[in-house]
């Protein structure tokens, strides 16, 4: 498994216990790929687990009143998080994306293609203090505000304390959020902290026991991550 991987399977199980249904997405051209998007994620407002005892990360910083459609970028190193060019440059690959969602009519999508390229042009992200967001018209509803598409870059091996002022989720939020879900400081009165790991899946298994090993007092780093699945 390549650190690329696990980076983009930490991103998707960080989502995941966010309340997000998760995807990636291959744009698909006549030859080869157009390119690939790491993450496509869709959170319905009315989302709830209390069993579980535990809020959404503050980081992520959810639209509680609304749809929040989420289009992620997964980046390891010290560099910043830009969006791919070829997504972020061609209305192509970017209607594709909102095709996708299967949410929003020709009208929306041809409208959201043509800010797309200005709201993600690095420059713009790395000088913005919150993520790239939209308002955006899904089909079948009145009005722009109910609906938000957001663009977050994760720096998957980068600390909040170096760059706090990018509009990022680092290393260090992913993995003490996903800490947090796993090693309750209390037991919940109705969530099991101990049962078949399996249930998580290929994708999830090995790094749900990683958090789950209570050999381990603390969340760690990525680089223990990676030492976890022999990289």
């Amino acid at each position: 498994m390549e650190r690329s991987d696990i980076q983009e399977a930490l991103v998707s199980l960080y989502l995941r216990l966010n309340g997000y249904f998760v995807s990636g997405f291959i744009v698909h051209a006549p030859w080869g790929a157009a390119t690939e998007m790491d993450i496509l994620a869709v959170r319905f407002p009315r989302h709830q687990e209390p069993e579980r005892e535990i809020e959404s990360c503050g980081r992520l910083a959810i639209p509680q009143d609304r749809i929040d459609f989420l289009v992620g970028e997964v980046k390891g190193g010290s560099n910043n998080v830009n969006f791919n060019v070829r997504f972020r440059t061609d209305p192509t690959s970017i209607g594709a994306v909102l095709r996708r969602f299967g949410a929003f009519d020709e009208t929306e999508i041809d409208r959201v293609c043509g800010v797309v390229p200005q709201l993600l042009d690095p420059q713009n992200v790395r000088r913005s203090a919150t993520f790239p967001a939209l308002d955006v018209a899904p089909v079948g509803m009145v009005g722009t505000q109910q609906v938000k598409l957001r663009f977050v870059p994760f720096a998957a091996e980068q600390q909040r304390s170096s760059a706090a002022a990018r509009p990022y989720i680092f290393e260090d939020d992913l993995l003490a959020f996903v800490w947090r879900c796993f090693r309750p400081e209390h037991q919940r009165q109705h969530c099991d902290t101990r049962y078949n790991y399996d249930l998580w899946g290929p994708q999830f298994v090995k790094m749900v026991r990683y958090f789950k090993d209570l050999s381990r007092s603390a969340p760690g780093t990525i680089e223990d991550l990676y030492r976890e699945y022999g990289t």
